[in-house]
């Protein structure tokens, strides 16, 4: 089993690594793990090899090895995630000590790498990681993630879209209904928010007799890979996070209780007025701010 740590992807992005650093410690704690994670680099470029399509790393003439290793070298040498010994070899270390030394010991969870061929793509293996990163049934903005993981939000979008298809991490739209009434009145409402305060918004829908307006809130991401805490015991990952401060949004309720028998990809949302409202999320999302 692959498993690829929450504590330490947040550890590597904190202290100015990426997560190629991240894949290339997975790779050869799952190898050379039977022998306390020592490894040179000629083993290493042979693991990449043969079991991670890296075909210019062969014996023959004209590979690219030299080269490589120079990378490779400076990638270890840089990353807290490796120490050099004494005799040229590395050494990986302890997810432990990494956790006590930069978490505090705060207990972190971990996903499956239910595909191992993720590891052959440095693209795939940054999917995997914002995946987990935003995972957890709570409102996640693309904007702030693109912010801590350093890339744009277009990335942050295409990765969420390929682990959706994928089945690894399932995205689920939110929208909060504010405003109902005809198709006429929805529609001059949705004209308002978009001319005044640049606030796009969905199609209106129907609603027994009404029209209702929705709004955009940002989207909630829950795990189908295997996944738990210190341990071995797994735990799954849909369980609604409970918090002690009141919620922006209170959740409308289903009419048809079997539809949580399967897969929501959107979910219906109202403001919650003593924390939130209409107001608040204009002044939040609106771009044309007087100043």
């Amino acid at each position: 089993m692959v498993r690829v740590s929450r504590g330490i992807i947040k550890i590597v992005k904190q202290t100015g690594g990426n997560f190629d650093d991240y894949r290339h410690y997975v790779i050869a704690r799952r190898h050379f793990a039977d022998r306390s994670g020592i490894f040179s680099l000629d083993e290493l470029c042979d693991c990449l090899n043969e079991h991670y399509d890296y075909s210019s790393l062969h014996h023959r003439a004209g590979n690219d090895r030299r080269r490589f290793k120079a990378r490779l070298a400076k990638i270890l040498n840089e990353s807290l995630l490796f120490a050099r010994l004494e005799d040229g070899r590395y050494k990986t270390n302890s997810e432990r000590k990494l956790l006590s030394r930069y978490n505090g010991g705060s207990r972190t969870g971990w996903y499956e790498l239910n595909d191992p061929s993720i590891l052959n793509s440095r693209r795939l293996f940054f999917d995997f990681c914002v995946g987990i990163l935003l995972a957890g049934n709570k409102f996640r903005a693309n904007k702030n993630i693109a912010t801590y993981c350093k890339c744009s939000v277009r990335r942050i979008q295409f990765a969420t879209s390929r682990n959706h298809k994928a089945d690894r991490f399932h995205k689920r739209y939110n929208f909060i209904e504010d405003y109902s009434g005809t198709w006429e009145d929805v529609q001059k409402m949705r004209a308002i928010y978009l001319n005044v305060h640049g606030i796009t918004s969905p199609l209106p829908v129907p609603y027994k007799d009404e029209w209702v307006m929705r709004l955009n809130a940002p989207n909630t991401y829950s795990s189908f890979v295997l996944s738990g805490v210190k341990g071995d015991r797994a735990q799954p990952t849909i369980r609604p996070v409970r918090k002690k401060e009141p919620c922006w949004f209170k959740p409308v309720k289903a009419r048809n209780k079997q539809l949580k028998l399967f897969n929501e990809f959107t979910r219906r949302w109202v403001f919650n007025s003593h924390v939130y409202d209409a107001e608040r999320y204009v002044q939040d999302h609106g771009e044309f701010q007087l100043s």
